[in-house]
């Protein structure tokens, strides 16, 4: 039975023409208003199991482990748990709050475990505080039933007195002063090392395109972050290319400590809003990026190959909505990192209508619930995931929604266009 109103609702259209009678007795009323309150109760007796187990999984289980077989298997468990919540509930959003808090647990536990053999290799915990934070997805409170690791790491600085003798021995040209390299980065560097693959043992798969600290452009001190984001702006520099840099504006804390990251963003984003040449070349790949429509309305198929007749509904569809609401926000001085959001304050900020708002949020739900439904059906075939719908599979109605989704999108982009670029705003 479903946690959402829809229970109210259907049960007001079946009595509803029963409820206008003005010459029902009292007895009626409160049988008819006992059958919902018997219901509700039900209801709530299931939510309230639900989040029961929940806190079981995350708190009693999770929490406690050392054992990174067991986070595998607690995390393929949440995964079907919020599967099945999904196709009774059908609810988006609770599917990214339950994957932010059980992911966010498991990633927490993950640390804390490297961090306990870092310490049992004679490397010692770590020296400094840092922070760990997803980008991404992740980052957005987005995640759906799969995952990879979209990941930055900040650290706090000190002098290389805290090295454990082992450390030291397993870098001596270090400690002979031979290397540029410090020996709380080799430290780190260590850390993030053991960090992914222990990630990818429970579940967060590596992520294809190295976003992840194990590589050193998502790894450093606070002192090294602002340096790439100085090098980036004022001397078109360093190892930060421009999709780096929209990645970035979605960082989010998961362990640690919060400040350093909320330091390096609040420069970051002072940046950012500093150079305007930037934001007019981030907007320009946002409202260039294209849609899956053709001139005439149809779909943008694939001629040929193992997708063919298929067209890739997160690059033609949820990937351009996401980057123009980005884009528009940042252009705006709204740092909020999650879509539905940021959707929403531009439209408490008057900078989109109402039916703009209504017509992105809706365009939103659409290709995320075509995602779930690809992911699972993926899953089903044998595959990790896929991003490739067939429309022809799918009914008048559903495709008529996928149009409107797609359309929409299209829309916002002309609508940033004439407002951001003609109109010389930004």
């Amino acid at each position: 039975m479903p946690l959402n109103f829809s229970l109210i609702e259907t049960f007001i259209a079946d009595h509803q023409e029963h409820m206008k009678d003005k010459a029902m007795l009292r007895h009626e009323r409160y049988r008819i208003l006992g059958e919902l309150g018997n219901a509700l109760q039900t209801v709530l007796k299931d939510y309230e199991v639900f989040e029961s187990e929940l806190h079981s999984l995350v708190i009693d289980v999770v929490n406690n482990t050392t054992s990174y077989e067991t986070l595998n298997e607690c995390h393929q468990r949440a995964v079907a748990g919020v599967e099945n919540f999904y196709l009774e509930e059908d609810t988006i959003v609770d599917v990214h709050d339950l994957f932010r808090i059980i992911r966010d647990r498991i990633a927490i536990r993950v640390l804390e475990l490297v961090e306990n053999e870092m310490a049992d290799e004679g490397l010692g915990r770590p020296p400094v505080d840092y922070v760990w934070a997803g980008l991404g997805s992740e980052g957005r409170d987005e995640q759906t039933l799969v995952t990879d690791q979209d990941n930055m790491l900040i650290y706090d600085e000190t002098d290389d007195s805290f090295a454990s003798d082992e450390l030291k021995r397993l870098y001596p040209e270090i400690t002979g002063g031979s290397s540029s390299k410090t020996l709380l980065h080799v430290y780190f560097e260590m850390f993030a090392r053991k960090a992914s693959e222990r990630l990818n043992d429970v579940g967060f798969d590596k992520c294809k395109g190295g976003v992840m600290p194990v590589n050193e452009r998502w790894r450093g001190s606070r002192t090294d972050w602002k340096k790439r984001i100085e090098d980036r702006f004022n001397r078109s520099t360093g190892i930060f290319e421009p999709l780096d840099v929209i990645i970035l504006t979605d960082a989010r804390a998961v362990k640690g400590n919060r400040e350093l990251l909320d330091d390096f963003m609040s420069y970051f984003f002072a940046m950012l809003t500093n150079h305007k040449s930037f934001m007019k070349e981030f907007i320009q790949s946002a409202v260039l990026m294209p849609s899956a429509l053709t001139f005439f309305g149809g779909f943008k198929l694939e001629k040929e190959g193992e997708h063919k007749d298929k067209f890739n509904i997160k690059v033609l569809g949820w990937s351009p909505l996401i980057l123009s609401v980005r884009m528009l926000s940042l252009s705006n001085g709204i740092f909020e990192r999650n879509t539905l959001k940021r959707i929403s304050i531009l439209r408490e900020r008057n900078i989109i209508k109402k039916d703009m708002e209504n017509a992105l949020t809706d365009a939103y739900f659409t290709f995320v619930r075509y995602r779930l439904i690809n992911q699972m059906n993926a899953r089903d075939e044998g595959n990790k995931s896929s991003n490739f719908l067939r429309p022809d599979m799918l009914g008048p109605d559903e495709q008529d929604r996928l149009r409107r989704a797609m359309k929409s999108v299209e829309s916002f982009q002309k609508f940033i266009q004439e407002t951001l670029l003609f109109g010389q705003l930004v």
